[in-house]
């Protein structure tokens, strides 16, 4: 049987308070093209934060925001158990598709669990 291939719905953190727990712990590491929030939890879940001041046009808020999804989604299960929210930060917006995906590789292997 295959695996499933898509990001579930219960390894995101949906609801503001979700977002708030991880942002008032105040951990958070970071590169030149995000800053990744984290609290300790049950299992590793994502959220996302790519703000107009990152882009204003929307397709490419929405380009980093499917990098984030797809980085997140291949490591998930060697991550440590921790909630995660991704900051991009406004050079992400000029970077390409292989820059942003080194960038979010870099990050993630601190969290390897």
């Amino acid at each position: 049987m295959l695996a499933r291939l898509n990001l579930p719905r219960s390894a995101r953190l949906l609801k503001g308070a979700e977002f708030k727990a991880v942002f008032d712990r105040r951990r958070a590491t970071a590169n030149e093209l995000f800053r990744i929030h984290y609290a300790d939890a049950d299992h590793a879940r994502l959220g996302m934060a790519v703000s107009r001041r990152v882009s204003p046009r929307a397709v490419v808020r929405n380009r980093i925001r499917r990098q984030i999804r797809e980085s997140f989604r291949l490591r998930r299960l060697h991550l440590a158990p921790m909630h995660y929210v991704v900051l991009a930060k406004p050079a992400a917006a000029q970077a390409n598709q292989a820059e942003l995906r080194l960038a979010l590789d870099q990050l993630w292997q601190r969290f390897n669990g």
